[in-house]
């Protein structure tokens, strides 16, 4: 299930930040509300077009990051252009964000089996998938983002752009996914062994007051 995108962005913004966005809008602050309502409904259905889950928390997100960046001092010479580019901005962030999401529902199904710290797995999973190289975590996103049924054609025209043969694609993946779960499994034993030290470290300090 995807997550609500920019969780707690809200919180972050100030009155006064608010505030320089109505402005933008009409000097009348009365006005201006009606416009921040009729540019909203845009901005959700903006997101709706295009398939987001929280339309409405992404065109929140819009106006947030436009009051923030207002805030900041940045000047504004055409809102209606600059809204439209930051809502963009955000819809591929939130995409880039699904797909990620996708890939990592997927690929702990292919790393090797274990009933013991799913969510530690899924951490590192996490943690390793960032210490791949930019093209090489493109790859493996586009590889596993489709659903079963969809996913076979779409392996396919994933092979024809990169102009390489299908199976040379599943190669590629494979050493990707080869490396995932070796990092993986780096990342479960580095953690578990720090988790055994410290519990050792307590018992000896448990001990030791017992002894005094």
């Amino acid at each position: 299930m995807e997550s609500a995108p920019f969780p707690g962005s809200k919180r972050n913004l100030t009155q006064d930040a608010f505030d320089l966005l109505l402005a933008q809008l009409d000097v009348n602050r009365h006005e201006a509300g009606k416009k921040y309502e009729i540019l909203r409904r845009k901005l959700i259905k903006f997101f709706e077009w295009r398939g987001c889950s929280f339309p409405e928390d992404l065109a929140d997100e819009t106006f947030n990051r436009i009051a923030k960046n207002l805030d900041k001092g940045e000047e504004i010479h055409n809102f209606t252009a600059y809204c439209a580019g930051t809502a963009r901005h955000i819809f591929l962030e939130s995409l880039r964000t699904r797909r990620r999401e996708a890939v990592l529902q997927d690929i702990p199904q292919n790393l090797p089996a274990s009933t013991e710290e799913p969510d530690l797995r899924r951490g590192c999973l996490e943690r390793c998938m960032q210490e791949l190289s930019q093209e090489d975590l493109n790859l493996i996103v586009e590889y596993y983002q489709e659903d079963k049924q969809a996913r076979i054609n779409a392996r396919r025209n994933l092979a024809a752009r990169l102009d390489i043969p299908l199976n040379a694609l599943r190669i590629r993946t494979y050493r990707i996914r080869v490396r995932l779960e070796a990092c993986v499994d780096q990342c479960v034993k580095g953690f578990k062994g720090k988790h055994e030290m410290n519990e050792q470290r307590s018992h000896s300090n448990v001990k030791e007051s017992r002894d005094s």
